[in-house]
């Protein structure tokens, strides 16, 4: 049988991710940039799994400081993940006007964010043209408990497929 890319393109998209915004680096090399492809994937230990391009400089950061941040993007907020669509830089406690402060691993929290969680990498998998980082949660905050995740099938991008 003979793979049919458009079938393919079509059921990949139709897979559900939660869009979130990952922060990582120390002092001025914090930056932080929209990531897609997110899940969880262990209950214990706790652990996330999220694909980072391989060629980004997100990933050449969190590959050096082995930690992020992983702030979730809120339903409806889709200016707030647009904006770091390219990565941002965090200087005087904001990425381009969005504020945040930095976490005492790296990477930073996003004030809008409903909430966040702090991850030391324990893998990756170096596959593809985006690499699996496998991250286990060591700390966690909520702002907002009635906030829901933006999904990025709510959003009408298209990344994936």
């Amino acid at each position: 049988m003979i793979l049919d890319k458009m079938a393919k393109n079509h059921t990949l998209r139709l897979l559900h991710y939660n869009v979130v915004i990952v922060t990582t680096g120390t002092g001025e090399e914090t930056m932080g940039a929209t990531v897609t492809f997110f899940i969880q994937s262990s209950f214990d230990p706790p652990l996330i799994t999220m694909a980072i391009k391989a060629d980004s400089r997100l990933y050449e950061t969190i590959r050096a400081t082995r930690y992020f941040v992983a702030n979730i993007v809120e339903r409806g907020n889709h200016d707030l993940a647009k904006a770091f669509f390219k990565p941002l830089y965090l200087k005087n406690n904001a990425f381009g006007g969005i504020p945040a402060a930095p976490h005492e691993a790296g990477g930073a929290i996003i004030e809008a964010a409903p909430a966040w969680l702090g991850c030391k990498v324990i893998n990756i998998v170096e596959e593809g043209d985006h690499h699996l980082v496998i991250g286990e949660i060591d700390t966690a905050g909520v702002t907002d408990e009635g906030a829901e995740a933006l999904c990025l099938s709510e959003t009408g991008w298209h990344y994936g497929g």
